[in-house]
């Protein structure tokens, strides 16, 4: 499944995308696809539209569909500051515009989301590896196909 999203507009640096997002993030994880749309949904309402949403909180994102050991790995990167960008857009700002969501893998109980867009006019493509945990697929690694990066080889 292919889902399309519509122009985005510009954003905030990434200290702004880490404040707490007035919502809390959707539940989630039932197939690999929701989790796709969840996560990217909210980027696109912080990055995209012509209403500016409000930022997401990413350490909300990770708490809710990150795997328990990339959740911890990546919080303490994130407060040490050794990730100095949004992962979900491989940089501190944000403009979102041709997102492409889809599944392009699913083994079992393993599956890649495949986020494609350009951010500030240059092309991203972010995969996100899921596992499946019982009834639930949380994102076990976040992959870079555009440029080398693997969030599990930097934590």
């Amino acid at each position: 499944m292919i889902r399309r999203f519509g122009p985005l507009a510009r954003s905030t640096a990434v200290a702004v995308l880490m404040a707490p997002f007035p919502f809390p993030a959707a539940a989630g994880g039932s197939d690999p696809q929701v989790v796709l749309d969840e996560i990217f949904g909210q980027v696109e309402a912080t990055c995209g539209g012509d209403a500016q949403g409000p930022p997401y909180d990413i350490y909300a994102i990770a708490e809710t569909y990150f795997t328990p050991k990339l959740t911890q790995d990546f919080t303490a990167a994130m407060e040490s500051g050794d990730l100095g960008f949004d992962i979900l857009v491989d940089g501190q700002d944000c403009e979102i515009r041709d997102i492409d969501l889809d599944v392009v893998d699913t083994s079992g109980d393993a599956a890649t989301g495949r986020a494609t867009f350009k951010n500030m006019g240059e092309s991203r493509i972010i995969d996100l590896k899921m596992t499946k945990t019982g009834d639930s697929w949380k994102v076990s690694d976040v992959i870079y196909q555009h440029r080398p990066f693997v969030l599990s080889g930097e934590l």
